[in-house]
C-alpha cells in the first residue's frame, strides 16, 4: 500500500477551503495533515471538520507538522515568499495561480525548486479539466485540420470589491482569469508568442486593478490567440472557439460542437485570373459540412493530487510543468508592458 503524502494547506479562504482542504481530506493518495490561517474562526472550523493540526503561523506549520508538501492558497502577493519558505524547508509545493506577482519572482521560485530538487507545480484547473483535455485530443487528432486560431472569453457583470480587485495584492483580471486561459491557449498552440496587443480597462470594479482585458497574440507557428475578459458586460457571447484549416470547435455547455469538412471531398477548382467575373457572380463553394456534438469525456480530467503524489514518489515531472507556467507569467508581463494606460469606463466612481 502506498504511503499517503502529508499535505499542509496555507490559506483557508475561498479556494484553500472549498477545493484544496476538502479534496485532500478525502483523497486516497494524500492526507490533510495541517492547515495555517491567521483567522481563528477558519482554523477552528478546519480542526472540527477535518481533525487536522491547525496553525496561526505558516512558518510554525512548516517546522512542526511533519509535512511532505504544501499547497499555497494565499493572496498572490504572498506566493513567492511562501513558496520560498516551503522549498527552503525541503517541501514540495503546489502554488495557486498566478505563480507570483511578476515574472522575475516566478523565475526565482522555479530556480530554487530546481536547486532543492523539489517538485513544484501551479494549480491550473482549466488545463486539468476534462473539457480542455478533450479539446486538446480533438485538435491533436486534426479533427479540424491544422490549428489556426483560439478564441476564449469570460463575461459577467460583477463589481469586484475584494483583494483581487487591488493592485497591491497582485489583483486584476489579467492575472486572475487570464492565468487560466493563457495557460490553455499557450499549451494548445505549442509555441511561444512573437507579438501581442493588449488593452486593460476598468468597467465595474471598485478597485484600482483591471477588470476588462482584450489580448490578441500571434505565436511563432502562426496560431492566433484572442482572449477577452469582461467583468462589466451585459452579454456573454462565447466561451471558447477553436478554428482550424478544415473546421471549427465551439464549447457548448458540457460538449464540443464540431463543424468540419473533408478536404479530399472538395471538387476540383481552378484559379480564374480574368477581371470580368462570369455573370458578375461572386465565387462560391458547395461544402459538405459534417456536424456533430461531442459530449465531454469526463474521464480525461487530470487529478491534480494523484498526479502530484506520483511525481513525488517517482521523482518524475508534474503534469503542469513550472516552465510552462513561466511562459504564462512572461506573457502577463508582456501584456502589461504593451498597455499604454489603464482605461476607466466605470459609470460610477467608488
Amino acid at each position: 500500500m502506498k504511503k499517503k503524502i502529508r499535505f499542509g494547506v496555507a490559506g483557508l479562504g475561498r479556494v484553500g477551503w472549498s477545493f484544496h482542504a476538502q479534496t485532500l481530506a478525502r483523497h486516497p493518495d494524500c492526507e490533510l495533515a495541517a492547515a495555517a490561517d491567521p483567522v481563528a474562526e477558519r482554523r477552528e472550523e478546519t480542526r472540527q471538520t477535518f481533525g487536522c493540526a491547525v496553525f496561526a503561523d505558516y512558518g510554525t506549520m512548516l517546522q512542526k507538522a511533519g509535512l511532505d508538501a504544501v499547497v499555497i492558497a494565499v493572496p498572490t502577493h504572498l506566493h513567492a515568499s511562501y513558496a520560498t519558505r516551503a522549498l527552503q524547508a525541503g517541501l514540495h509545493v503546489i502554488l495557486e495561480k498566478p505563480m507570483a506577482r511578476t515574472w522575475k519572482e516566478a523565475q526565482a521560485v522555479v530556480r530554487l525548486a530546481r536547486r532543492r530538487k523539489r517538485i513544484l507545480t501551479v494549480y491550473q484547473p482549466h488545463r486539468l479539466a476534462a473539457y480542455y483535455q478533450h479539446l486538446r485530443a480533438l485538435v491533436q487528432e486534426e479533427r479540424i485540420g491544422v490549428l489556426v486560431q483560439i478564441r476564449a472569453g469570460i463575461f459577467h457583470y460583477v463589481r469586484r470589491d475584494d483583494w483581487q480587485s487591488q493592485k497591491r495584492f497582485g489583483g486584476g483580471m489579467l492575472a486572475n482569469y487570464g492565468s487560466h486561459y493563457l495557460d490553455q491557449m499557450l499549451d494548445l498552440a505549442g509555441s511561444r508568442i512573437r507579438r501581442l496587443f493588449c488593452r486593460l480597462a476598468r468597467l465595474a470594479t471598485l478597485g484600482d486593478a483591471d477588470d476588462a482585458v482584450k489580448l490578441v497574440f500571434e505565436t511563432d507557428n502562426g496560431v492566433l490567440g484572442d482572449l477577452e475578459i469582461n467583468m462589466g458586460s451585459a452579454l456573454s457571447p462565447f466561451r471558447m472557439e477553436v478554428y482550424g484549416s478544415c473546421g471549427a470547435l465551439r464549447l457548448e455547455q458540457n460538449a464540443w460542437f464540431v463543424r468540419r469538412f473533408d478536404p479530399n471531398s472538395l471538387p476540383p477548382k481552378n484559379l480564374d485570373s480574368r477581371l470580368a467575373s462570369p455573370n458578375r457572380q461572386y465565387p462560391a463553394d458547395t461544402i459538405s459540412w459534417q456536424e456533430e456534438t461531442v459530449p465531454v469525456d469526463e474521464t480525461k480530467a487530470v487529478d491534480l493530487y494523484a498526479d502530484f503524489a506520483e511525481a513525488i514518489r517517482t521523482h518524475r515531472p508534474p503534469f503542469v510543468l513550472p516552465e510552462e507556467t513561466l511562459r504564462v507569467m512572461e506573457t502577463l508581463e508582456k501584456a502589461r508592458r504593451a498597455c499604454s494606460r489603464l482605461w476607466d469606463f466605470r459609470p460610477f466612481r467608488p
